[in-house]
């Protein structure tokens, strides 16, 4: 005996020797006997198992022999069956010196299946042979692949399911000898996937086809793709999946439409009802949009409550009437069986390959664009993309950019327009407004950089960088030229905050002014909305002592009875009404200043820019007035390089208004702070 082979007798592992060319154990430890269901090493090494080997394990191992003689190794799952007990197992195959000279196998087992888990993966998928002839008639399997498939096979064509395949197979392994693939292949009763290694046997003319069961892996990676590429709560596409699916389509150069639909009201359902139930209606739009859809095109669930629809012209000629229907499908109410029926709206945006643009992203952001545009134009309908929305998204994101760069380096300037007192010819006061200087852009208009502002949330720290200038500004006129004027400056509803009363009282104090002196002016839609919150807040700055001024009004939606609970001091009449020259605008100039001495309201008027508009006013018995024709908003130098004619022109006109000295227009409707 082999002295080597007592060094594993202390192994705990079961370790055996093989002679392949006797098929029989030659030596085994201790630790091999319960694996063999045997009592003594007599039993074991007395066994001859030529008797029970098929000739594919013949094939195999023989196989086996040729790469120890080269030095290598083999690590595979294996299945033994001592006493008919199947045993699949983990095993460690290799070459070892026999005392004859010949090479002998060495087995060491790793683990059974039972004990190591985490290769369960594996446990049925190897140590699977097949040996054809050379017409590939089927001449041998082994016991594992009988236990696991059944003995149904017959032919290597039957297994390949192509029997030009077989042939090609046949041929390239006597050419080469050896041939490997991953193919679905048939077992005689059902499909699987395998990895293939087949070697030829030149002195038997016959194929060894050695197999690894791939099938679970195959499972997992559909599983995977399909997961990766659908949405999990309706099942439709999701945003991978439809871009691969257009990528793939749109290499037949077909013209094809985007719809990207995006659901009104959604929010305001999810924030009533909750996520579950916003979560159902959703499902619900998936199944609706389906049966639309069908087989005219592709549908997709891009994210949160939007969805794609991806048509050939082919299939559907009229995109618009086809986005039309869509909308009228999910205006249809919805039965949830929780909260009964919901209504909603669809808002559509549409986009054009190859017209509007030739890549998917391209595509899908026109189609987004559009769809806000119908969103803009009054929600459930559909609107085409067309390259102004481009440039107008363009100049949008540069603003934003610009603007935030702006808030960091305070690169504003406040501009003043003077507010008059009618009755004394007076001044009673300025309203700051801000302007906007870019080096690169120009000048940007308020009515462009204040809404935006208000969108991205940089209104607020651009309403206190207001606040605080003009309250700086006002304390040194107030020292420079020993006067009692107002300054007035606008809020926006994201200031109105708890924390505003607080931070204004601080400026106050800060720079030595009085409450009375300074103003705030909200719009009548600032003030309504939310209503309960903004009163609590305009309670709290009305607290201090400080003007409350309503803004633009007859341009929203004002209750007079809100409107008397709210402790508003002025109401400044929107220069539209000023400017208008037919009689419906006089009506409301008049109503408007019956109303506010009714609800004892000072009144401004503003927009004046004629002496005829001014004198009308007059005879109205407006309180105050502003506009171009009384003086442009300027900034402060400007206005103190004419001090004495700004602060005493007023009061040498008598009972006739008069204009003071102004600064060429600067631009039109710009007031907007």
């Amino acid at each position: 005996m082999n002295q080597t082979f007592t060094l594993f007798e202390y192994l705990q592992s079961p370790v055996w020797v093989f002679d392949i060319h006797t098929k029989r154990i030659i030596w085994a430890n201790s630790a091999s006997l319960p694996f063999w269901e045997v009592a003594s090493h007599d039993e074991l090494t007395s066994r001859d198992f030529s008797i029970d080997m098929s000739e594919a394990i013949n094939a195999v191992l023989n196989n086996y022999l040729s790469l120890f003689k080269k030095g290598e190794t083999i690590k595979t799952w294996w299945h033994f069956s001592p006493n008919n007990i199947i045993k699949k197992t983990l095993c460690h195959f290799s070459g070892i010196p026999n005392s004859d000279g010949t090479i002998a196998m060495l087995v060491e087992v790793i683990a059974e299946e039972s004990s190591l888990r985490r290769e369960l993966a594996f446990s049925g998928s190897s140590n699977l042979a097949l040996l054809f002839d050379d017409t590939g008639e089927l001449t041998s399997v082994n016991t594992a692949f009988t236990h696991s498939f059944g003995n149904h096979l017959l032919t290597l064509s039957c297994f390949l399911g192509d029997s030009q395949l077989s042939h090609d197979w046949l041929n390239k392994a006597r050419q080469t000898g050896t041939l490997k693939a991953k193919r679905l292949c048939w077992t005689g009763k059902n499909h699987y996937w395998f990895t293939i290694e087949g070697k030829w046997l030149e002195d038997k003319h016959q194929l060894l086809l050695n197999l690894i069961n791939i099938t679970q892996d195959k499972e997992q990676q559909h599983k995977a793709k399909y997961n990766a590429e659908h949405d999990p709560m309706t099942g439709l596409l999701n945003r991978r999946g439809i871009t691969k699916a257009i990528t793939e389509n749109q290499l037949t150069h077909s013209a094809y439409s985007l719809l990207f639909l995006d659901i009104d009201g959604f929010k305001l359902i999810n924030d009533t009802y909750g996520h579950a139930i916003g979560d159902k209606l959703l499902r619900a739009i998936a199944i609706r949009l389906q049966d639309e859809v069908k087989l005219k095109g592709l549908l997709a669930r891009f994210g949160g409550d939007e969805f794609i629809v991806h048509i050939e012209h082919r299939d559907i000629a009229n995109p618009t009437l086809f986005a039309k229907q869509l909308i009228k499908a999910l205006n249809r109410p919805f039965h949830l069986k929780e909260v009964g029926e919901l209504s909603i709206g669809c808002s559509i945006g549409t986009s054009n390959y190859p017209t509007d643009a030739q890549d998917i992203e391209t595509l899908v952001t026109q189609a987004d664009m559009a769809m806000h545009r119908a969103k803009l134009r009054g929600r459930n309908r559909s609107h085409h993309f067309s390259p102004d929305m481009a440039d107008a998204l363009y100049r949008k994101m540069t603003l934003r950019h610009h603007l935030t760069l702006a808030l960091e380096a305070e690169d504003f300037e406040l501009y003043y327009q003077p507010i008059v007192d009618m009755k004394t010819h007076t001044l009673k006061g300025y309203e700051a407004l801000i302007r906007w200087h870019d080096k690169e852009l120009g000048q940007v208009s308020p009515a462009e950089f204040i809404p935006l502002a208000e969108e991205t949330g940089q209104i607020v720290p651009l309403g206190n960088w207001i606040l605080k200038m003009a309250c700086k500004q006002l304390a040194r006129w107030r020292k420079q030229y020993d006067k009692s004027f107002i300054m007035s400056v606008n809020l926006s509803r994201a200031q109105l905050q708890s924390s505003l009363a607080p931070t204004i009282q601080a400026l106050l104090l800060r720079y030595n002014i009085p409450p009375s002196q300074l103003a705030l002016e909200l719009t009548e839609s600032t003030m309504l909305q939310e209503y309960d919150d903004a009163k609590q807040c305009l309670n709290d700055l009305a607290s201090l002592g400080l003007e409350l001024y309503l803004d633009d009004f007859g341009t929203g939606y004002s209750s007079l009875s809100q409107l008397q609970d709210l402790p508003i001091s002025t109401v400044k009449l929107d220069q539209s009404f000023v400017q208008g020259e037919h009689k419906g605008s006089q009506a409301i100039i008049e109503a408007t200043r019956a109303i506010c001495e009714k609800l004892d309201l000072k009144v401004v008027a503003e927009g004046v820019e004629t002496l005829t508009q001014l004198q009308y006013l007059h005879e109205c018995r407006f309180d105050f007035c502003q506009g171009y024709y009384l003086g442009h908003p300027m900034p402060a130098h400007e206005h103190e390089a004419r001090n004495f004619s700004l602060l005493n022109s007023y009061a040498n006109c008598g009972d006739t208004p008069c204009q003071i000295a102004t600064t060429p227009d600067i631009e039109h409707n710009t007031k907007r702070a």
